[in-house]
């Protein structure tokens, strides 16, 4: 079982690679089955191991800084993988599947981790409406830190406010559409200066659709910006162009279209008015975020560096200054700042929030979701690039727990000198078999459990059933066996507690 596992998660093998090296390296033939349950009951095992391990491990710490956050799968999961990681070593204390991130599934989360280890030093969490009710309710008076990025994230809208009005602009009408529609028309190669400036004509148009090929990510990524301003260097090139063309007696009518056409679009009143504004916003957006030290690489968002408190107040006063500078170029600028300044104080608490005894800022979730993703990543691997939303809908929090063997702290404090073997064989076989069995209702809501495939004659059964027993008295007596869900010798009586028994896991008919 330890050998399939390592071969499985550590090595990333697909099953039937596995199968192979047992029957071919070692004259040992496994059915495929056997490699799925055996490495399933790995990471049950190792969950376990760890869940036994780290308190021990972690008590040198002196405290836990804590990262909390849910992460669904993009695919198409249906379930989120909740995960509890510390900030400092990059341990998964905790990771469960829930149906959603609302506060009463977040709730239980953090009651189960709070058994385990303890109110944390400091909590940072996303600022999710349910995250933040439940980690008030659950650590009553612990410090919370707030992820910058998801800050961001939702203040970017409130600044860049003319860009959805661009955007408005710019494609209401078919004005884009138009160009591109206009732009199959033209040939894309040829002889001759007429035909080559048609073609230079439709490169032009391709350059500019180009800009909006991935037009989300916003308000990190602003795809239609980046539109008008092709548009003004396309407008620009034109001029030009038509001005060569004087000087040699040439006349292209596609490239004098291509002038009127581009100045429509950009003299609308809705593109002008908001392209104006909009250059300030994004100078603030900007500003505030190389102040704040989020600056986002193109690859995607980077974990943030702790801040000192000094470093805090560096940020603080760089962010004034800015807000003072924006509301400066108009009356337009300062309901802008405004709101921005009450979200900044709203959030300060939270934003610059110290792990005690430290006085330092830990900022950012980026490191939990990128084990997260290294997770998906290795799914892919193992099942030959396919979705990996079944997968992790059924063991993400298993795989979360073994993450940790990729963890240089661990490594050092929880697994040096351990013989997996003995600690696998010390674990008692029923609890392993209990939580296997749980795997797939964990995280997953209370159903009533009924024979697959034959529900409406079950649900027509207890009907007939139940007119019966009015009739004779005996019908009742029967319902405790309703289309055998249950064997005869966990049935009851109507009247001994009823026909529906709800459980921890599912409601089953009795």
């Amino acid at each position: 079982m330890i050998a399939v596992g390592l071969a499985r998660f550590g090595l990333d093998l697909p099953e039937k690679r596995v199968r192979a090296l047992f029957e071919d390296g070692c004259a040992l033939p496994l059915a495929q089955s056997t490699v799925s349950r055996l490495s399933v009951e790995f990471l049950v095992r190792w969950r376990m191991f760890c869940e036994e391990r780290l308190p021990v491990a972690l008590r040198g710490l002196e405290g836990l800084v804590m990262q909390f956050d849910g992460t669904g799968e993009p695919s198409g999961g249906r379930r989120v993988t909740y995960r509890a990681r510390e900030a400092r070593t990059g341990l998964t204390l905790g990771a469960q599947p829930l149906v959603s991130e609302s506060e009463g599934e977040v709730t239980r989360f953090y009651q189960a981790f709070r058994e385990r280890y303890g109110t944390p030093l400091l909590g940072l969490r996303d600022d999710g409406a349910a995250a933040k009710k439940a980690m008030a309710a659950v650590f009553p008076g612990m410090p919370v830190g707030e992820d910058h990025w998801h800050f961001f994230d939702n203040l970017g809208p409130g600044i860049l406010r003319d860009y959805p009005d661009l955007v408005k602009g710019l494609t209401g009408g078919e004005g884009l559409a138009n160009l591109t529609k206009w732009s199959h028309t033209l040939p894309v190669a040829g002889w001759g200066l007429e035909t080559l400036e048609k073609v230079w004509v439709r490169a032009t148009l391709e350059w500019i659709e180009e800009a909006r090929a991935h037009p989300g990510g916003f308000p990190w990524a602003l795809a239609y910006l980046d539109v008008v301003k092709r548009l003004e260097r396309a407008r620009a090139m034109t001029v030009e162009l038509l001005s060569l063309n004087r000087r040699l007696n040439v006349f292209v009518l596609e490239v004098v279209d291509l002038k009127a056409r581009v100045e429509a679009l950009l003299n609308r009143e809705s593109v002008r008015g908001a392209f104006s504004r909009l250059g300030s916003e994004v100078w603030l957006w900007e500003e505030l975020r190389r102040a704040a030290r989020v600056e986002r690489e193109r690859r995607g968002r980077e974990d943030l560096a702790p801040l000192s408190r000094a470093d805090v107040e560096v940020v603080k006063a760089a962010m004034e200054a800015a807000g003072e500078r924006f509301v400066q170029w108009g009356d337009w600028a300062r309901p802008i700042w405004v709101a921005v300044a009450k979200r900044l104080e709203e959030h300060g608490p939270y934003l610059w929030a110290e792990v005690p005894g430290r006085g330092t800022v830990i900022r950012s979730t980026v490191a939990l979701e990128r084990d997260h993703g290294a997770d998906r990543r290795r799914i892919r691997q193992r099942t030959g690039g396919r979705e990996s939303a079944m997968e992790m809908d059924a063991h993400g929090a298993l795989l979360a727990f073994w993450a940790n063997v990729r963890c240089p702290w661990f490594v050092e404090h929880g697994l040096k000198g351990v013989n997996l073997w003995e600690e696998f064989a010390r674990q008692d076989p029923g609890e392993v078999a209990r939580r296997m069995e749980a795997l797939p209702k964990e995280g997953r809501r209370p159903r009533v459990e009924l024979r697959r495939g034959k529900e409406e004659g079950q649900l027509e059964e207890f009907l007939r059933v139940l007119g019966g027993s009015r009739a004779t008295g005996t019908g009742a007596q029967r319902l405790g066996g309703v289309g055998g869900v249950l064997p005869p010798h966990r049935s009851s009586h109507l009247n001994d507690g009823g026909w529906i028994r709800e459980t921890r896991e599912s409601v089953s008919l009795r």
